[in-house]
């Protein structure tokens, strides 16, 4: 299995990602908010690239199936319900319900993983089950970072890196050189992710806007076996729980 770590957006542009599985990551917050969201019951999430795409989206839709959420910046937008946090996304106000969701970095990187030929959605919260979840597929994968204002993320790199590790325990594979380098991070932060709420920078910085409590949410691991699905339209639907990948069963696997 080749393996890649797009570390930022521009290292995702341009890929050919037909015949590969893709996995997109925005641990501070988008896609530990979309598995939360998933978790919590809700019909679909469509992400979209700018406010005013989801007020389009959202226009004439009930207001009893329709949520919108998003965030700038990392504040949330005037006028959504929701924004950007995934200790929001509670089933009372998700449950059955379509979030049309937009936010800085993370939105992009979902639709750019619709060109792949299955794609899905991790986070530190579902990471094992996001590495099941690729070795199921059987496919060579690449994982879209979503990174900082198009710059590097040191917390998706690590998160990538954790999955670039259970899958490489479990089968032979081929890394390229931003797999190599998300490896070498996420072997280093492992047992110590509680770090990164000091060594990220987004995640100082969401702590001095008073979003601590989701950075702590963010980098809890493996709390869910949810694994979300990201098809062709880009739309993301809850998928089927997968049992979790760990260091353990990766090395009876290999």
């Amino acid at each position: 299995m080749r393996v890649h770590v797009a570390l930022t957006p521009a290292d995702a542009s341009g890929l050919a990602l037909d015949g590969w599985a893709a996995v997109v990551v925005d641990v501070l917050r988008a896609t530990s908010t979309v598995v939360a969201a998933c978790v919590a019951g809700c019909l679909r999430v469509i992400p979209v690239s700018d406010p005013e795409a989801a007020r389009e989206r959202a226009d004439g839709g009930p207001a009893s199936e329709l949520v919108l959420a998003g965030e700038r910046g990392g504040q949330p937008i005037p006028g959504f319900a929701l924004g950007n946090s995934p200790l929001e996304f509670t089933a009372a106000r998700v449950g059955g319900r379509t979030i049309v969701l937009t936010t800085t970095n993370g939105t992009a990187a979902m639709l750019a993983a619709r060109s792949a030929s299955v794609a899905a959605v991790a986070a530190f919260s579902n990471v094992g089950a996001a590495a099941a979840w690729t070795l199921a597929h059987g496919r060579d994968l690449v994982v879209l970072c979503s990174g900082d204002d198009g710059a590097f993320s040191l917390e998706d790199t690590v998160c990538a890196g954790l999955i670039v590790s259970l899958v490489t325990a479990a089968t032979r594979t081929e890394l390229s050189d931003g797999a190599v380098a998300a490896l070498a991070l996420g072997r280093y932060y492992d047992a110590r992710l509680e770090d990164l709420r000091q060594a990220s920078r987004w995640a100082r910085r969401l702590s001095r806007m008073g979003h601590g409590a989701d950075v702590d949410a963010c980098l809890r691991r493996d709390v869910t076996s949810m694994v979300p699905i990201v098809d062709g339209r880009g739309v993301i639907v809850p998928g089927p729980a997968i049992p979790a990948v760990t260091p353990a069963s990766g090395d009876l696997a290999r």
